[in-house]
């Protein structure tokens, strides 16, 4: 199996295209949120990569953050 060990996670904003806004039920120019993401094994090989676009309007973030010592 893989190990996960790390992930690169990148959160950004913009307006829906014509051709989004119509796939995702939104009006062009709705706000959009975007991510890109890509996940690292133990050896530090890269083995999953997204790239997403969300309806901002039905989306919300929720993040545990955790101090390391």
């Amino acid at each position: 199996g893989i190990t996960l060990h790390s992930a690169r996670q990148s959160i950004g904003a913009r307006r829906a295209t014509a051709e989004e806004a119509e796939r995702l039920a939104e009006p062009e120019g709705a706000a959009l949120l975007t991510m890109h993401r890509t996940a690292y094994d133990d050896t530090g090989r890269a083995v999953e990569y997204g790239t997403h676009v969300y309806r901002a309007s039905r989306y919300t973030f929720d993040f545990r953050l955790l101090v390391r010592p």
